[in-house]
């Protein structure tokens, strides 16, 4: 394509010390089938020290390297393209996400036949492991227990497993991957989803243009369904695109039981909650907070670095707190849909779950 020429889509990818799953995701990028559209590839990658950066230029001469000389987490290193892009779409994938040849095509297909009132559509992403139902004589520690029954990996099962198709909130503030766990065979969602998966996603540019990018004091974690509230109560909608399927290596990159996790998804959720909530729903959440470490602390019914690591979150939402108001500040004066109308689409907090929240 001529660099004059802009794309008609862009796809943006960011990865961190990821020279083990970048190249796959590259692969499925380079299949795909895309019915005359034009596609720019970048890659941000955010100050690497395994080689990813020399791979992807030796590998993927056609793709587009940008070298962040610091690690900018997911938030910062979208945004080094998202600020800056053309295109009129723009698609986010995860390092660890493997695209089926019919994906790209499939989202910018959907999208420009939407209103201009659809800012963004979240793809299907299926886990990328194998399953088959649990035996009596599996091993407990090899037991999934998901919503519709209980799993166990194999590598020739016949069951594939939803990761996300789409954002959810629930109505205590948490975060939940719609579907995590479920049989992709049975899974079909409803088509409207309040939030889009960072994982696979397509953007309207002109939407990001009207609400703003990610914000990058969330460095990873919530900062999707951050950015969807934001763009829920500017008055734009979000849908699931089923067409759109990509096979993702869920926590390839990150632990969920990590440190690094746990920090910035406490963090983040409690400013995603104060930038965007009403006032009520935002003070109770983050005095739950205050509440439950305090309670685990004296009780010590959890690990001390558990207990240490909501501390430094307390910390650390504070020091942002002012941030955080001045940008709900702005949020409001462009809001076109109240507080209290975007919260209705949260949902209820289930009896119990297989799990799937983002803490």
């Amino acid at each position: 394509m001529s660099p004059d020429r802009v794309p008609d889509v862009t796809v943006v990818t960011v990865t961190y010390n990821g020279a083990h799953l970048v190249g796959p995701c590259l692969d499925g990028l380079a299949r795909q089938e895309l019915d005359g559209l034009s596609m720019d590839v970048v890659v941000v990658d955010n100050a690497s020290t395994d080689g990813t950066a020399e791979l992807v230029a030796r590998s993927h001469p056609g793709v587009r390297l940008i070298r962040s000389p610091t690690n900018r987490g997911f938030a910062g290193g979208n945004n080094l393209v998202l600020d800056h892009v053309t295109s009129p779409y723009v698609i986010l994938l995860n390092n660890d996400a493997v695209p089926e040849p019919g994906c790209v095509a499939a989202l910018v297909r959907d999208l420009t036949a939407e209103s201009p009132h659809v800012a963004a559509l979240t793809g299907k992403v299926l886990l990328t492991d194998r399953f088959r139902p649990a035996r009596d004589d599996d091993p407990p520690q090899s037991i999934v227990v998901a919503p519709g029954g209980s799993y166990v990996r194999d590598g020739t099962g016949p069951i594939t497993l939803v990761n996300s198709t789409g954002n959810q909130v629930r109505r205590d503030g948490f975060g939940v991957d719609r579907g995590w766990l479920e049989d992709a065979e049975t899974h079909h969602p409803d088509r409207d989803v309040f939030g889009f998966c960072g994982a696979a996603t397509i953007l309207r540019t002109s939407a990001l243009r009207d609400v703003g990018t990610f914000d990058e004091d969330f460095f990873l974690y919530y900062e999707d369904t951050d950015l969807s509230w934001r763009l829920r109560l500017a008055g734009y909608t979000i849908q699931h695109c089923p067409g759109a399927v990509v096979r993702h290596r869920h926590a390839a990159s990150t632990s969920e039981g990590s440190e690094l996790f746990r920090f910035h998804d406490g963090r983040n959720r409690l400013l995603m909650l104060v930038k965007n909530a009403t006032p009520t729903f935002a003070a109770r959440a983050v005095a739950q907070f205050v509440l439950t470490t305090a309670s685990i602390a004296v009780r010590r019914s959890q690990p001390w670095p558990h207990v240490r690591t909501r501390i430094r979150v307390l910390g650390s939402f504070v020091r942002l707190l002012p941030v955080a108001l001045r940008e709900r500040a702005a949020i409001r004066r462009g809001a076109r849909v109240s507080r209290h109308e975007v919260e209705l689409l949260l949902i209820p907090v289930p009896a119990r779950s297989a799990g799937g929240y983002r803490t």
